[in-house]
């Protein structure tokens, strides 16, 4: 005997919506295609900002992004490569709309030639054998390296516009009548006015106050000795007992 009260189970047939799927696989085709031409497209411009010693075609070659797809272009790749310059202190690559780049470096400034080794030292105390550099003073003689580290790290707090006020350098430490060094970290700077600068390594600062310091003597030739610890300076005009 059949028992009426069991439930019957109905099952709905649901129709594929070949509007609806149709639409879905043409979005996803669409988006599909758009992702691999983006991949495809190229940088179109590259600017670059903040360099003064090394050229803008220069960065640009060692990138290697002049050519590369701009969604793939490594930012961080980039600034590895344009970083083996020498010049190259620190790098920063931002993209922007319509395909553009642009590189931002800070440089690494010359300080002087070494005549010693005919080497360019930069700030950062490295080395270079690049001698298309012009306003650099030359360092004329050798100084003992833990001298000449002091020295270049006092020179790169001088600004630039000093420093290329300055002709030459010797290394002129002072000594007593016994041969004992009074100061051994003294350097004598032959200045593009006619004027020659002493200074030391603990004293370099003052360098950056020397137009005004020049200023204030009037039209005198002379010596100035700014080795003087205590923040004193001297100044002694040539040919004078004074």
């Amino acid at each position: 005997m059949k028992d009426n009260l069991t439930p019957k189970i109905v099952v709905k047939k649901r129709r594929l919506n070949i509007k609806r799927v149709f639409i879905l696989a043409l979005i996803i085709f669409l988006v599909c295609l758009v992702i691999y031409y983006s991949f495809k497209l190229r940088v179109s411009s590259i600017s670059v900002s903040g360099n003064k010693y090394v050229s803008d075609s220069e960065i640009i070659k060692s990138s290697h992004v002049l050519k590369s797809r701009f969604l793939t272009v490594s930012s961080s790749n980039a600034c590895k490569k344009i970083k083996k310059n020498d010049f190259i202190d620190a790098c920063e690559i931002k993209k922007s709309w319509w395909l553009k780049i642009e590189i931002i470096v800070s440089e690494n400034r010359p300080l002087f030639i070494y005549k010693e080794t005919g080497n360019l030292i930069l700030s950062n105390g490295n080395q270079t054998d690049k001698k298309d550099i012009y306003g650099v003073p030359t360092l004329i003689n050798y100084v003992p390296n833990k001298i000449l580290d002091k020295f270049i790290s006092g020179l790169k707090s001088v600004d630039s516009d000093i420093i290329q006020s300055i002709s030459e350098i010797e290394y002129t430490p002072s000594q007593n009548s016994d041969g004992d060094y009074i100061d051994e970290e003294r350097f004598m700077l032959s200045m593009n006015d006619g004027n020659i600068v002493y200074i030391n390594t603990r004293n370099i600062k003052v360098l950056n106050k020397y137009e005004k310091i020049y200023a204030s003597i009037g039209n005198k030739k002379g010596y100035f000795n700014f080795d003087a610890d205590f923040g004193n300076y001297y100044f002694k005009e040539f040919d004078s007992e004074e």
